[in-house]
């Protein structure tokens, strides 16, 4: 059966059916057992999957890389890329690229800009891509819009448990830090700026790598990301 797939084209998936690559992903637990979401690092064989996947990789590339995005698409579709302080949030995982991978990922960001974004005096813009396009829009999204750190939890902050969709827009600045947040849709019992707040709170210690490309550093603006979390009834 097909998966409903959103206008930015990520899957709708509960964190109850994240598949076969997921379940080998355990949560971490602190001492009192409190679950906190998962942390997941993109390795050497995501990227190169993905990069032999761009150029219409054979059946056997393709299901790899479908196993190794299945993860990370279950975390777009409905917990967005990073953790907010929201109860439904302990159910989620989320993509990181790991230190030892920066080289290869600056060196694979210059080949592939033209393909994935559109720049011009210093801003890029991600491309639109086609349900038939999501292997090549997978690989842009771990080569530019995928963080190096994402926090843990949102600590200190007061949970909410109402239901919530949201679909926001963002940037990632040119010191890879998340800025002009911007709600594009909203159903909750929350009110927009309390909504605006979490999702800016959540963001405050993500981080990106910053896009250089010749001589200069780029952001990338116009992204979109969203939640939806059924909250509790």
């Amino acid at each position: 059966m097909e998966r409903p797939v959103q206008s930015d084209g990520s899957s709708l998936i509960g964190s109850g059916r994240i598949g076969a690559a997921s379940r080998s992903v355990g949560k971490r637990q602190d001492k009192s057992g409190r679950v906190f979401p998962r942390r997941l690092s993109c390795s050497v064989f995501c990227l190169v999957n993905g990069i032999f996947g761009f150029a219409e990789a054979t059946d056997e590339y393709a299901a790899s890389a479908h196993e190794v995005e299945e993860v990370r698409v279950s975390a777009v579709g409905q917990c967005g890329s990073w953790p907010i302080a929201h109860a439904d949030i302990v159910g989620c995982e989320y993509a990181e690229l790991k230190p030892e991978m920066l080289r290869s990922i600056r060196e694979h960001r210059a080949d592939y800009l033209a393909r994935c974004l559109r720049c011009k005096d210093g801003a890029c813009v991600p491309k639109t891509w086609s349900r038939e396009e999501m292997t090549a829009r997978n690989l842009c999204k771990r080569l530019f819009m995928t963080p190096i750190k994402v926090p843990s939890w949102s600590g200190g902050l007061k949970v909410a448990n109402e239901s919530l969709l949201v679909r926001f827009s963002y940037s990632i600045s040119r010191r890879g830090r998340v800025e002009d947040i911007h709600l594009r849709l909203h159903d909750s019992g929350m009110t927009e700026s309390q909504v605006i707040k979490m999702i800016e709170n959540g963001a405050q210690e993500v981080r990106f790598e910053p896009l250089r490309f010749k001589r200069q550093v780029l952001s990338i603006v116009n992204l979109t990301e969203g939640y939806t979390l059924t909250g509790t009834f």
